[in-house]
């Protein structure tokens, strides 16, 4: 994305690269999880609404 100025960039990766390696794996496992597990509700969700009309339609708001 575009809209974070490169100065607030560097902090964001000087921050990151402050914290032991240890943590920074914890944290991409946790995010990896959070994310596949809402990727599966997603999923499950539009199985769900297959026999009726689904909320979320692409190209459909």
């Amino acid at each position: 994305m575009d809209d974070t100025p490169l100065h607030v960039k560097q902090l964001q990766l000087a921050i990151w690269l402050a914290k032991p390696p240890e943590e920074r794996l914890r944290h991409t496992l946790e995010d990896n999880d959070a994310l596949f597990a809402f990727w599966d509700e997603i999923k499950k969700n539009n199985q769900q609404n297959k026999s009726g009309d689904q909320v979320n339609k692409p190209g459909k708001l």
